[in-house]
């Protein structure tokens, strides 16, 4: 970035990361668009194959960046920064180029720690993400306006649940505290209220593209052998006051946001709410009950999203 925001030192390292990340793709997707176009050969005939990848190269980078720019948004970083630094990518500018840049560390802070936290939000997110995705969808799939389907229906949930797993073991792993919790997940009603507010902005394509994204059954793959490399980590009997709101958890803050936006819906999205946690795949390793409550009883001020945020 150009120069250092007010205020972005103040932000914890994974939210300044997400920041490096959008600018890092901005200059990527600058790159691929100025420098990398094909040249066309004369064996190419009409040749559609070349130009056809760029374009799809240059979609998927913008695409990468504009979900990583919904997650700064929503857990409050600036929208001026997320600005600044999709603006200075788009100049070619890596975050590094720049001796302004906000450090993606904090002073004495141990980089392997550092990782997991970036993951864990990353975890954190999508599972909010998701629950909201959820809703929304069997909301929509009762007038036709989205196709349903049961088996991923109960793939998406799975996911969440492996997630979560995921999410959880992180935190035992390094011993999260009540600050790092509430920087992380506790979002308040009106942040659930934003983030409800940009899943209904999106059109019945867009959000079935995300529904089906978020089905896939690599998703749980992945993240229950990322459980299994954590778990030997993780010391026996730890316990954590801060563990991250579990599926239920989620889905029923999701169906609570959503009638705020249309009252009308208030009964159906209850019903939906009801009807997901039960059909909620139990995980036969570990047991979410106490560490649900004990997250619910530990909340503090959450800084929600950004003042400027729209969905």
């Amino acid at each position: 970035m150009n120069h250092s925001l007010s205020g972005l030192e103040r932000l914890p390292s994974w939210k300044v990361r997400l920041l490096e990340r959008i600018q890092n793709l901005s200059a990527v997707h600058a790159r691929v668009l100025l420098q990398e176009h094909p040249e066309y050969q004369p064996h190419y005939g009409e040749g559609h194959i070349p130009i056809r990848t760029w374009r799809a190269h240059l979609r998927e980078l913008e695409a990468d960046r504009t979900e990583i720019e919904l997650h700064a948004s929503a857990v409050g970083v600036p929208a001026v920064a997320i600005a600044e630094a999709r603006a200075a990518g788009q100049r070619g500018l890596q975050w590094d180029d720049s001796a302004h840049a906000a450090p993606t560390l904090r002073h004495g802070e141990d980089p392997a720690r550092a990782q997991l936290i970036e993951e864990i939000a990353s975890d954190a997110w999508q599972l909010e993400h998701m629950a909201v995705i959820s809703v929304e969808h069997r909301l929509r799939g009762f007038d036709g306006r989205v196709a349903r389907d049961g088996g991923a229906d109960a793939q998406f949930d799975a996911n969440m649940v492996a997630l979560w797993e995921r999410a959880n073991t992180a935190a035992h792993v390094i011993g999260l505290t009540g600050e790092e919790a509430s920087q992380l997940w506790e979002r308040d009603p009106a942040g659930w209220q934003q983030l409800a507010g940009m899943v209904r902005g999106y059109d019945d394509a867009a959000l079935h593209e995300r529904w089906r994204t978020y089905a896939w059954p690599g998703i749980e793959a992945q993240a229950r052998r990322g459980s299994d490399n954590l778990v030997f980590a993780r010391e026996t009997g730890t316990q954590l006051d801060f563990a991250p709101p579990t599926p239920a958890v989620l889905i029923h803050h999701a169906t609570e946001a959503i009638p705020t936006l249309d009252p009308a819906m208030s009964a159906t999205a209850a019903g939906i709410g009801s009807a997901v946690e039960a059909a909620l795949p139990n995980d036969s390793g570990r047991s979410w009950g106490s560490e649900a409550s004990a997250q619910t009883d530990h909340r503090t001020t959450d800084p929600g999203p950004a003042p400027g945020y729209e969905p």
